[in-house]
């Protein structure tokens, strides 16, 4: 009992310290993006490769996680992703042109292991807290990509660019740490999924699975939105006449917002064996607030509209990430259905802002974009509707 408790404990810190690196080393680079471009001397083409290389990263490598997990047991497959990410930061900061681009990607290969694997690891180390210890993940998370991004201009001005991303390598190292000392000091327990590889092998795969697919459009949708939002909201905020002060204002609150979403939906989740209300509810904000956005003209309407839509985003995105371990009968098995949904949907992810982009280059207005990701989160809301009905793939 006390050894299980301890390794409850330390785990946890590794959920932890895991989540606080999982954003802010993507969301402190654009604040201080212009300082990268002048001191290597970036064209503006690899400047954005800095941000949509981990993301075809995660896509890619997703879908392969689970399968190194089951080989290497979870917390080791995890610690391995967070050496990666070590090195990613450290070699984005002082590798030159060439760091920059293999660090961000190595940086996009740890986060594709903590994105697939907390969740199972959760489901395995706490199957009767999955929705408390999702809504403690994702607010960490959430949190921290908020204050990175705020951080990083004074920081930046004070250290320079370089030991600036430096200091997410700390909460790297922190999570390296504990996941070993969990390895070494309860080695017989650090890694409960291992004893259901032999079972999950002989299950069939997730892409002949209809609840699969409607999980993945769930998690897809959300983050197709999410990122035109991210790419394009202070763009659209301008061209209704507002000032770009105000606009980032307006990025901000898509941010912050979504933090209380994030912590109360996976914990409401977990009072409910049929979570297709809760589901339908939050996808239904998102929806609200895209149609909000898409007639506001002023900064109030704006501010209700962007508040609105990312409570909806927040609450479908960890809804989600509850749904993994509650549709899976094992941790080897949520930490494959996570690989697998959290692949196309940043797939998605990639090409969304360009596919809004290119829709507003076609019309000349920001009305038919807007309209693609209400369409795109209606699919969302049907898609969650099924995924949240109480049965497992």
């Amino acid at each position: 009992m006390n050894a299980n408790r301890e390794n409850r404990v330390l785990i946890f810190f590794v959920i932890i310290t895991t989540a606080i690196c999982l954003r802010a080393p993507i969301t402190s680079v654009g604040s201080i993006l212009y300082c990268i471009v002048e001191d290597l001397n970036l064209s503006n083409t690899i400047a954005g490769a800095i941000t949509t290389v981990p993301l075809i990263v995660i896509a890619v490598l997703s879908p392969c996680i689970s399968k190194i997990s089951e080989k290497t047991g979870i917390i080791q497959a995890l610690l391995l992703g967070m050496v990666t990410m070590l090195l990613g930061i450290m070699l984005r900061s002082f590798g030159g042109i060439f760091g920059l681009l293999l660090g961000t990607a190595l940086i996009g290969a740890g986060i594709a292991f903590g994105n697939v694997l907390i969740p199972a690891i959760i489901k395995s180390f706490f199957p009767d807290r999955i929705g408390t210890m999702t809504g403690v993940f994702t607010t960490t998370m959430s949190i921290c990509s908020g204050v990175a991004a705020g951080i990083s201009v004074p920081l930046a001005a004070e250290l320079g660019w370089r030991w600036t991303f430096c200091i997410w390598a700390v909460t790297a190292l922190l999570a390296i740490i504990i996941s070993i000392i969990q390895i070494k000091r309860i080695p017989n327990v650090s890694d409960s999924c291992a004893k259901t590889e032999v079972k999950s092998q002989t299950q069939k795969p997730l892409y002949k699975i209809p609840l699969a697919w409607w999980i993945a459009v769930m998690f897809g949708g959300q983050s197709c939105v999410f990122y035109i939002m991210v790419t394009w909201l202070p763009t659209i905020v301008t061209d209704r006449g507002i000032s770009a002060m105000s606009a980032g204002v307006i990025a901000t609150i898509l941010q912050l917002a979504a933090i209380p979403a994030n912590f109360a939906t996976p914990m409401l989740a977990g009072y409910f064996k049929n979570q297709s209300r809760l589901a339908v509810s939050v996808a239904g904000l998102g929806i609200i607030g895209l149609l909000g956005i898409l007639f506001a003209k002023s900064m109030l309407l704006f501010a209700i509209s962007t508040g609105i839509l990312a409570l909806g985003l927040g609450g479908t995105f960890s809804l989600s990430l509850v749904i993994f371990g509650m549709r899976t009968s094992d941790g080897i098995q949520a930490a494959r259905l996570s690989g697998f949904a959290q692949s196309a949907g940043y797939v998605m992810a990639a090409i969304g802002p360009t596919l809004a982009g290119a829709i507003y280059d076609f019309s000349g207005n920001w009305v038919l974009p807007i309209t693609v990701a209400i369409v795109i989160m209606i699919f969302d809301l049907v898609a969650a509707n099924i995924a949240g009905a109480d049965r497992q793939i």
